[in-house]
């Protein structure tokens, strides 16, 4: 299915959630001096208008990113997406927040198959040699594109899930590309509605027997008695040392400082399940 576009729905509180932590997964591969690969899967347009009729239709940017700069104290963790989000006007998408952060030597291989978006992913992107593009389908890219010969990378895994089938599929696709690279660092994203489908992709990576799978949640409200997105989820598959606790920063002052919500962390490790959650 081709009908998502998300230019709807850019910088809403999910971006702000997943964007939060992969700008702290490309900073933790910027402190090596060898290269590094980033794959994303669902590049979508790269910059976002928030402008547009359609970001003001849907109104989320107000509740995501335009909330997220009005908080005070800012940690550490933080200082760095605040600072590439600063921008009332526009949005930087995954591929625009990797490009910005990405260094001489490093490569971005953007993946989008919506012609609407590939288009605008093309402009976003344009003279940047250290960016190549694909229109293709997402999974099978995902695994056909790794290992890289960088060694070391993220892939950025963000379907819409128009698709219910998705909640399975993009697991077990997970599987496969990490079977081929294991030096790789795979974040998911996913939603939480109130069915409750992103609960089987979950049960899937903590099952898969990865070395380290870190689970990120936002809660926006509760599940029941609504309908829509009630939050927003971040997998890690191979978490940078550090991200757990960056995240646990990051998640606390959210909540403290008043973005709306609460943060859940879980951990686990091929060795032995431990899950570690909070509130």
């Amino acid at each position: 299915m081709l009908s998502y576009l998300h230019r709807y729905h850019a910088g809403n509180f999910a971006d702000v959630h997943k964007h939060l932590l992969l700008t702290r997964v490309l900073l933790a591969l910027g402190r090596k001096a060898s290269p590094y690969c980033v794959i994303d899967t669902h590049a979508g347009e790269g910059i976002y208008d928030l402008a547009s009729a359609e970001s003001l239709a849907a109104g989320e940017a107000a509740e995501g990113v335009a909330r997220f700069r009005a908080l005070p104290g800012a940690p550490d963790a933080a200082a760095a997406y605040a600072a590439l989000a600063a921008d009332a006007a526009a949005y930087p998408g995954s591929p625009e927040i990797a490009r910005r952060l990405m260094r001489q030597n490093d490569r971005l291989l953007a993946v989008e198959l919506h012609p609407q978006a590939f288009a605008a992913l093309k402009r976003a992107m344009r003279g940047d040699a250290r960016v190549h593009l694909h229109r293709r389908d997402a999974l099978e890219a995902l695994v056909a594109l790794v290992p890289p010969p960088e060694k070391r990378g993220v892939v950025v895994i963000d379907p819409a899930y128009e698709v219910k089938d998705e909640y399975r599929s993009v697991p077990a696709a997970v599987a496969k590309a990490f079977a081929r690279w294991r030096a790789g660092v795979f974040l998911v994203w996913y939603p939480l509605l109130p069915e409750g489908r992103h609960e089987a992709l979950v049960a899937a990576l903590a099952g898969a027997g990865f070395p380290e799978l870190l689970i990120s949640e936002w809660h926006r409200r509760a599940p029941e008695g609504g309908r829509g997105l009630y939050g927003s989820g971040v997998a890690v598959v191979n978490p940078p040392w550090k991200l757990k606790e960056e995240a646990e920063e990051i998640g606390a002052w959210l909540e403290t400082a008043g973005f709306g919500g609460r943060p859940e962390l879980r951990f686990f490790s091929s060795a032995e399940v431990k899950p570690r959650s909070w509130e």
